[in-house]
């Protein structure tokens, strides 16, 4: 199916389903050929059903391992589910809602997420560039747990913007670190890019009495050299995408935490403009320092605007 509509009387956009209700077996990797034109974002419903009681966010969430979108077979997108839901909060305000709250066996549950191309929907500045058939490819990992979720089905829907000639697309990746102690790791990003923003995930956070937290502090290092975030809080950076995308809640965890809680974010766009971009081409080393509270994982996904790729 394919709605194609006009924009400003000068653009069209093209929505299309690429899967339609297609289930998944635990454990698999599926890959989808993905559309040439000019892409805005990827529309991935994720549907489910319930295994005796009511599944958790979390739980649903967890059942994605990977979300890779690969060009050429390297990634220009990659997340986990959760991840994708904390970048979606981030960068549309909004929190998605995970449909049917119910503790039925069997009850039909589904979460909308979008994988987006650019900071904003729809911009034809900041997409990805047209392609050639097979060039583009979306691959979806799933984990082989079922004890709260079965049954999986999705749908993937792609929006391609007509004529659209972008210089940048917004590039997210990520990468996983373990401590070896407690205190300061360093964590390289990728240099070359515009710099807009680092998403963390922290296994460890504040809960109940105690503060531990595995991201506990964060700075930025250009060439060995504080920039922007000489220091920061993890409650000030999880502040940070809280005040962003409003309070992540309404459905929370008998804990009464927020639905991102274990996410926080260096924001290099606070004014939603350019101005405050780290532009890393040319520089030597670009990281993150992370003083560790634990020795549990952690999550850097840096936000990038990347030029198109040859």
């Amino acid at each position: 199916m394919i709605l194609t509509l006009l924009l400003n009387n000068e653009m069209q956009i093209i929505r299309s389903v690429l899967v339609q209700d297609e289930s998944q077996t635990a454990g698999t990797i599926k890959t989808v050929d993905l559309p040439t034109n000019p892409l805005s974002h990827l529309v991935f419903t994720f549907k489910c059903l319930n295994v005796t009681d009511e599944a958790t966010l979390a739980e649903i969430l967890a059942r994605v391992t990977k979300i890779e979108v690969l060009y050429k077979g390297a990634a220009i997108f990659s997340a986990s589910m959760a991840d994708l839901f904390a970048l979606n909060v981030l960068l549309f305000k909004a929190v998605p809602v995970l449909t049917n709250r119910v503790a039925t066996d069997d009850a039909t549950r589904a979460i909308t997420l979008y994988i987006p191309f650019g900071r904003k929907l729809y911009n034809p500045t900041e997409c990805f560039k047209a392609t050639k058939k097979g060039e583009l490819q979306l691959q979806i990992t799933l984990n082989s747990t079922e004890t709260a979720c079965d049954g999986v089905i999705y749908q993937i829907e792609a929006v391609e913007l007509l004529g659209a000639t972008p210089e940048k697309y917004l590039k997210v990746t990520s990468k996983s670190t373990t401590p070896t102690a407690t205190g300061d790791v360093d964590v390289e990003l990728p240099i070359g890019n515009l710099l807009a923003a680092v998403l963390f995930y922290s296994t460890t956070v504040p809960t109940s009495t105690v503060w531990t937290t595995t991201v506990d502090k964060v700075k930025l290092l250009i060439d060995n050299v504080e920039f922007d975030y000489a220091s920061a809080n993890w409650e000030s950076l999880h502040g940070n995408i809280l005040n962003r995308g409003g309070y992540a809640g309404g459905y929370a965890a008998a804990s009464g935490d927020d639905q991102i809680v274990k996410y926080a974010l260096l924001d290099l766009m606070p004014n939603e403009g350019d101005e405050l971009l780290v532009d890393t081409k040319g520089k030597s080393s670009v990281k993150v320092r992370v003083t560790a509270g634990d020795t549990n994982a952690f999550r850097t996904l840096p936000l990038e605007l990347a030029a198109q790729p040859e």
